[in-house]
């Protein structure tokens, strides 16, 4: 650079060194191979982008499939959201409380998060495909995707949370509703546990499913059980799935704790960090009558039962409907191009 722009100028070996050695550096960087286009070869060609652009089944997977997932799965969606305000009923007595105001009742808020849903799943699939490639680390997709996602679903889900905890307290005469979250904000109290959950559910499928895949395959070897490649593919996300949903499962509560908690939601920095504090505290351990910590509450395996319900449920169905999609995909058939009897005129005749 110096002697483009100075010809005069003679640099010393050590400048030399050093500039040679950066050029090292950043010609080993993982990420600029894969992003950037490399220079024009020696017969004037060139590679083009590394980076490949998610294919097409797994855009469709994620605008149609995920949409799918969200709705079904609403009324565990909103069980939880109960459970983190009630350490008291059990899972069947909040999935009743879902339904009591009539089987409609279980969806309801379920509408919230459907739109969002459909780019929200794309960065589940497709972009985590994308960053895959393009960063060359799953770790760090992982964590990009996840933060991509709060970004998209934070305001929606937060929304349903809100409508379905309002709902039960009507009901029951509470009195503690809180006001409802503007969906089209995408953060705000209570996101940044949202982005360490979703990192920690979004591991499941995407780091832990090979080693549990590759785990019960050997099982399958040793015990001389044969199982179709699906079903076994199936069975790897799900434990994978139900590893995820167990180290979340406190982290979602905290979410949802904190999106219909008015003290947290109108609350300091500090006071939310203690208000969290509290309610982890008081919801799954137990205490002596000094205050000394003594065990575990029942409120932990209710809770890790009733998130292992829905994080694997949702995760597995969207895997299998993401590779269902790939599979159907590449059964389609490319028609064979016709050639009509006049375009045949004169073929034969001009061949050498």
């Amino acid at each position: 650079v110096l002697v483009a722009f100075f010809p005069s100028a003679q640099p010393s070996g050590g400048l030399l060194r050093a500039g040679a050695e950066v050029g090292a550096m950043v010609l080993r960087s993982r990420c600029l191979r894969r992003c950037c286009p490399p220079r024009a070869a020696s017969d004037g060609e060139s590679k083009g982008w590394q980076v490949k652009f998610p294919e097409t089944p797994l855009i469709l997977a994620g605008a149609l499939g995920g949409p799918f997932c969200i709705f079904f799965l609403t009324p565990l969606r909103n069980a939880l959201t109960l459970a983190s305000q009630d350490a008291e009923s059990s899972s069947w007595e909040l999935y009743e409380s879902t339904f009591q105001g009539g089987f409609s009742s279980g969806w309801t808020g379920g509408l919230a998060p459907v739109l969002p849903s459909c780019p929200q799943f794309c960065v589940m699939g497709p972009l985590f495909h994308f960053l895959k490639e393009a960063l060359g680390s799953t770790p760090l997709a992982v964590f990009m995707s996840a933060v991509a996602e709060t970004g998209i679903s934070y305001g929606s889900q937060t929304l349903n949370a809100q409508l379905a905890f309002n709902r039960e307290q009507l009901q029951t005469g509470g009195g503690a509703e809180v006001p409802l979250w503007n969906p089209l904000i995408p953060f705000g109290p209570g996101s940044t546990v949202h982005i360490l959950r979703n990192i920690v559910a979004l591991s499941g499928i995407r780091i832990f499913a090979k080693p549990c895949q590759a785990l019960i395959r050997r099982l399958l070897t040793a015990t001389g059980v044969r199982l179709p490649d699906g079903l076994r593919q199936f069975v790897g996300d799900f434990v994978a799935s139900i590893g995820s949903a167990v180290l979340s499962a406190p982290l979602n509560q905290c979410y949802n704790f904190a999106v219909t908690s008015q003290a947290f939601m109108q609350g300091t920095y500090t006071e939310r960090a203690e208000e969290l504090a509290n309610f982890l505290s008081r919801s799954y351990l137990i205490h002596d009558a000094s205050g000394r910590v003594v065990g575990l509450s029942p409120t932990l395996g209710r809770d890790l039962f009733m998130r292992c319900a829905y994080v694997a449920t949702l995760y597995a169905i969207f895997s299998t409907i993401e590779r269902l999609a790939v599979a159907a995909w590449a059964m389609r058939k490319p028609r064979a191009p016709t050639i009509s009897r006049s375009h045949t005129v004169g073929i034969k005749a001009s061949a050498p």
